[in-house]
Parts: C-alpha cells; sequence; structure tokens
C-alpha cells in the first residue's frame, strides 16, 4: 500500500505541475475531491467510489473540455467519455465494478489532448 501511495503522490505532482495556477482542496468525510484552477472545476464524487463515479465540471470547464478519461497509477488509459454537447456538466462513469480498489486520476482533457484538470478518485469497496 505504500508504495501505490508513493506511486499516486509522485503522479498527481506530475499532474500538478503541469497546470498552472492549482490550489487543492478535499472535504473531509470523503465525500468529494476538488482541484480547480481560477474557475475551472473538477469535481468527482462520492469519494470513495464503489461501482459508479460523477464527475462534475463548472461551467467554464465545459466548454473547453473534449473527453474526461479514469487512468490508473502508471498512466494506462482504463475508460473513458467523450463529451459531445458542450453544455453537459456531469460525467457518470458506472462501469467501475471491474477496477481493482485502489487510487486512480480523473483526467479532463481538450481536443489535441491536453490535460486541463485532473483529480483524484479512490475506489475502494
Amino acid at each position: 500500500m505504500k508504495i501505490i501511495y508513493k506511486l499516486s503522490l509522485l503522479l498527481s505532482m506530475i499532474l500538478l505541475a503541469e497546470l498552472s495556477s492549482v490550489s487543492v482542496s478535499a472535504q473531509q468525510g470523503g465525500e468529494k475531491t476538488l482541484i480547480s484552477n481560477q474557475d475551472r472545476t473538477l469535481t468527482v464524487y462520492p469519494i470513495p467510489a464503489n461501482n459508479r463515479v460523477n464527475v462534475r465540471l463548472s461551467s467554464a470547464l465545459r466548454q473547453e473540455v473534449d473527453k474526461v478519461e479514469i487512468v490508473n497509477l502508471i498512466g494506462r488509459k482504463l475508460t473513458e467519455q467523450v463529451i459531445i454537447d458542450n453544455n453537459t456538466t456531469e460525467i457518470t462513469f458506472n462501469d467501475l465494478g471491474d477496477f481493482p480498489e485502489g487510487i486512480y486520476m480523473v483526467m479532463a482533457r481538450d481536443k489535441s489532448g491536453k490535460i486541463i484538470q485532473s483529480s483524484k478518485l479512490v475506489i475502494n469497496r
């Protein structure tokens, strides 16, 4: 578990270094995690997740996002949802039952594939 935590911390630091002007906050009690870049926010809930997770995009962020994906700690994409309608603010991933318990990253990418925003996802059953 210590190795997973260290890998998660390293991956988080790398992703946060890629984003500019990032502030991080987490709500105690595990209901949601929020990573904010000015008014562009990505909210992931519930934390920890079981078989389903919701992702909420702020209005400023949804105009830029082309897809939202879940990746493991080594950067392998496990699932993604392409945003068809720019008015979409809520995305639900219902297919987490086959994912092992652990720490993952939720990433919002633009049309060129650049990470705009990211957040941590914990799966615990």
